[in-house]
């Protein structure tokens, strides 16, 4: 039996109630409110999420899919260290805000997701619980070429760090859906980084990380 709020998810049109999605980029701080809610949710109502899933998760929220994907995803790769938590505590305790603590540790996320792993995280088990699987995978979503994913870099590296991406352009261009695109640039991340900061070095064969071909989690 479906839930009911899932039910009313589903019925929710917001092109006939003139209620967009907001965007909320992964690489800017959400507030704490807004990542737990987004994170209870997923785990309440979802064993293994579908892009569908995550529509209907972007719908409760009233944020862009894409995005609510993107942050599950960082928050799902960040791991609380011993060393880590030690030096927050001791930052904490200092009266340090949130997003001096992140700058001061280097701890590789936004302020939000230190700040809630942080929160959840018991001191005398940190370090030892196992990483929990990811609700989710994403998929290549067709093949890719290397021709493909270097006109997906730049065609995205024209657009500002937290700016609205014109996805209709892009999978005109390209010749892969707006979805299929949206993901791909989640597998590129690393790529685009550099090309934003002007490093050329390419690593990558494919335009997949080489540490995995099918990252678990996903970005905006």
């Amino acid at each position: 039996m479906r839930l009911p709020v899932l039910g009313c998810l589903e019925c929710f049109d917001p092109q006939r109630t003139r209620i967009f999605p907001r965007r909320c980029p992964e690489s800017e701080e959400w507030p704490a409110e807004d990542l737990l809610a987004l994170k209870t949710f997923t785990e309440t109502h979802f064993q293994h999420m579908s892009v569908y899933d995550w529509e209907l998760s972007g719908k409760y929220m009233n944020i862009d899919h894409s995005d609510c994907i993107a942050k599950m995803w960082a928050l799902s790769k960040f791991q609380m260290t011993p060393v880590l938590f030690d030096e927050v505590t001791e930052y904490r305790q200092a009266g340090l805000l949130w997003p001096t603590i992140c700058r001061k540790t280097m701890c590789g996320c936004t302020a939000d997701i230190l700040r809630v792993v942080y929160a959840s995280t018991n001191r005398s088990k940190v370090g030892k619980n196992k990483r929990p699987k990811a609700q989710f995978s994403i998929s290549k979503h067709q093949h890719w070429t290397r021709e493909e994913d270097e006109q997906l870099i730049d065609l995205l590296s024209q657009y500002d760090m937290g700016s609205d991406v014109d996805w209709n352009f892009i999978s005109k261009t390209i010749g892969h859906s707006k979805n299929a695109c949206r993901y791909r640039r989640i597998l590129l991340r690393p790529r685009l980084a550099r090309k934003r900061f002007g490093d050329t070095e390419d690593n990558f064969s494919d335009g997949t990380p080489t540490s995995a071909s099918s990252p678990t989690m996903a970005d905006r």
